[in-house]
């Protein structure tokens, strides 16, 4: 409940199979500011994703990532079990590491 009134979008981080606590910004413009971020700092990768749960800002989403990622970004839907458990409006990137 309070996290909700800080309005604090959690960022969820997933390597080789295990799930981290990525962050935790304050407003989603701010989350979906940090993903850019990452994406950015990563900097070697191939395949970039971009899944979504009914997001009305995902096309801004794409835009701010085609700043910091030239080649083609695949766009889809995340999964029932996800969406269930995350709700609508939840968005995520999935990229491979070229190196």
């Amino acid at each position: 409940m309070i996290a909700s009134a800080l309005a604090i979008k959690p960022i969820i981080d997933v390597r080789e199979g295990k799930v981290e606590e990525g962050g935790r910004q304050r407003t989603r413009t701010k989350a979906l500011a940090f993903l850019v971020q990452k994406v950015k700092e990563h900097g070697n990768i191939s395949d970039l994703a971009v899944l979504h749960a009914e997001c009305d800002d995902v096309e801004v989403f794409l835009t701010q990532l085609r700043a910091v990622y030239s080649a083609s970004i695949e766009v889809g839907d995340i999964g029932a079990v996800i969406g269930t458990h995350a709700g609508r409006g939840t968005i995520g990137v999935a990229f491979f590491d070229a190196q």
